[in-house]
């Protein structure tokens, strides 16, 4: 029983961040394309506060990015971060399924 929790959190929280993450993503495509609306200070605040929570995830993955490939200004660590926390996920749930 506890390790269909265990799976189950670990899916939960997985999916939250790979939203908080696509969010992030879409957000500063508008945040930063330079088109001035009145909702764009409210869009700012949001992409700030998704960019705290989501950054130190982003962060190690850019940093070893950065060592192999010069990506130019194009940032491919959300991306990356994306596909690391479904690996990383489905390893889990599947290590927690079989423990069942």
């Amino acid at each position: 029983m506890i390790f269909f929790i265990l799976a189950q959190l670990v899916s939960w929280i997985s999916n939250i961040l790979i939203i908080l993450l696509l969010v992030r993503s879409v957000l500063s495509w508008i945040v930063y394309s330079g088109y001035r609306n009145r909702y764009n200070y409210t869009l700012g605040r949001i992409f700030r506060i998704l960019t705290a929570l989501t950054e130190p995830l982003v962060a190690p993955v850019r940093r070893f990015i950065s060592r192999f490939v010069n990506t130019g200004p194009i940032d491919f660590a959300p991306l990356a971060t994306f596909f690391i926390i479904i690996i990383v996920s489905r390893i889990l749930t599947g290590i927690f399924y079989a423990l069942m």
